[in-house]
């Protein structure tokens, strides 16, 4: 029986290429990170040389290296005009933005016009919550063109009438207003009253016996302005007596306006009688 020689039938591997070892055609080796098949006999020929080989895989474009590129806990990876890239980790409280087709990521602060300037948690009976510009991190000055003051009350006084005064240099002013106030009762009865001692206020309150709180809302104008009247305008909702009928239920508004110009840089919170037994409060300014 005749025996023919067919030669290699197959590739084999020989590994990185050495220039001093002779290579027959369907061997394969790698150099430069690509792999070469031999199709003649050749010693020394780089697998570059066309005569002797030909290339079986060519090496990609280099990739990131995401392991080297971010290397902090909190790191981001995104993509620049030119590859990417590592964003190191904010500040707390920023948020990730975008500037739009064509820019690049970054941190920044949520903005919005009204701002927290300071909050309030009373647990135990005070004679008044005062916020004072430049106590206690406040802000109470010509950087904020309106103030509200919200808040939920109980004094310790059954019917203690809520009474809000404007101060000036740390003291409240305690005359010098013109105040006017009404209510309405859920049964169809209302009232009417006027103060000169407070900027607003409100007609009854809420009994200290009963549970409940008295909620409002009062804003603030010209606060730190030398040549207009400091005014304020309150709405607030009480449950006036300890059996919540329909007589009890009311809710009311108030108006003043302080009757000197004059800056003023703070605001007291107070009761008619008695004192602020539970008080949550809270103070934002709205900008320019």
């Amino acid at each position: 029986m005749a025996i023919i020689d067919l030669g290699k039938v197959s590739i084999t591997w020989r590994g990185t290429y050495a220039g001093g070892t002779a290579y027959t055609p369907k061997d394969a080796v790698v150099y430069n990170n690509a792999s070469y098949i031999c199709i003649a006999n050749t010693t020394g020929n780089l697998p570059t040389d066309t005569t002797y080989w030909n290339v079986m895989a060519a090496k990609g474009v280099d990739g990131t290296n995401v392991g080297t590129t971010i290397t902090t806990q909190g790191d981001i990876l995104y993509r620049d005009g030119s590859g990417l890239q590592r964003l190191t980790a904010g500040t707390a409280g920023q948020v990730l933005q975008t500037g739009g087709t064509g820019a690049n990521v970054s941190w920044g602060t949520v903005s919005s016009d009204w701002v927290k300037i300071a909050a309030s948690n009373i647990t135990s009976q005070v004679g008044s919550v005062d916020f004072v510009h430049g106590s206690g991190g406040v802000t109470l000055d010509s950087t904020y063109k309106i103030y509200k003051l919200i808040g939920s009350y109980r004094g310790t006084t059954g019917g203690a009438e809520m009474q809000i005064r404007v101060m000036n240099s740390g003291s409240a002013r305690s005359s010098g207003y013109l105040c006017e106030a009404w209510r309405s009762y859920y049964s169809g009865g209302e009232s009417r009253a006027s103060a000169t001692d407070k900027i607003v206020r409100s007609i009854g309150g809420v009994q200290e016996t009963s549970g409940q709180r008295a909620n409002f809302e009062a804003t603030f104008f010209n606060m730190s302005d030398t040549d207009h009247n400091t005014t304020a305008h309150c709405q607030y909702a009480a449950i006036d007596g300890a059996n919540e009928t329909e007589d009890q239920v009311n809710n009311g508004i108030s108006s003043g306006v302080y009757t000197t110009p004059e800056a003023h840089n703070g605001i007291s919170f107070s009761l008619s009688s008695g004192d602020v037994g539970e008080c949550e409060l809270l103070l934002i300014g709205l900008k320019g």
